[in-house]
C-alpha cells in the first residue's frame, strides 16, 4: 500500500489522519485528539496537518474558548484527494470481494463502521 500512496504523496500515516479527519468532516478535530484516535505522536500529526494545509486539503481555526488551541478542519479538497486515493484501492477491494452477495457486503460495511466508531471513541 505503501507504494501505491507514494503516488498521491501519502504516507500510511498521512492516509490514516486524513480518513479520520474525513470521519470527522463537520466537526473538525484537535491535533491532539487526532494523535490519539490514530495512535501517532502528535508532533507527526501536527506536521502531517500542516503538510495538509500546505496541500489546501485542510484548515485550521482557533478554538472559541482558546485561541491558542486550534482545530483542523479536512476541506473539500482535502475529501476529494482522499477519495481519489480510495478509488486507487478500489481495484484491490473489488478482487477481495468477488463472489459477496450484495447483503453480505453491506453487512460487513456496517459492522466495520460500528467497530470503526467504537475505536474512535474507546482507543484513548
Amino acid at each position: 500500500m505503501g507504494a501505491m500512496l507514494d503516488r498521491f504523496g501519502l504516507t500510511e500515516a498521512q492516509f490514516s489522519v486524513l480518513n479520520y479527519l474525513a470521519r470527522r468532516m463537520p466537526e473538525g478535530q484537535s491535533v491532539t485528539t487526532i494523535a490519539a484516535a490514530v495512535e501517532v505522536k502528535q508532533p507527526a500529526v501536527s506536521k502531517n496537518v500542516s503538510k495538509f494545509e500546505g496541500m489546501g486539503w485542510a484548515r485550521f481555526e482557533a478554538m472559541q474558548n482558546d485561541a491558542r488551541a486550534k482545530h483542523v478542519f479536512l476541506n473539500q479538497a482535502g475529501h476529494a484527494h482522499l477519495q481519489d486515493v480510495q478509488q486507487a484501492l478500489l481495484p484491490d477491494y473489488l478482487a477481495m470481494m468477488e463472489g459477496w452477495r450484495d447483503e453480505d457486503i453491506a453487512s460487513l460495511t456496517a459492522r466495520l463502521f460500528r467497530l470503526v466508531d467504537w475505536l474512535d471513541k474507546n482507543r484513548f
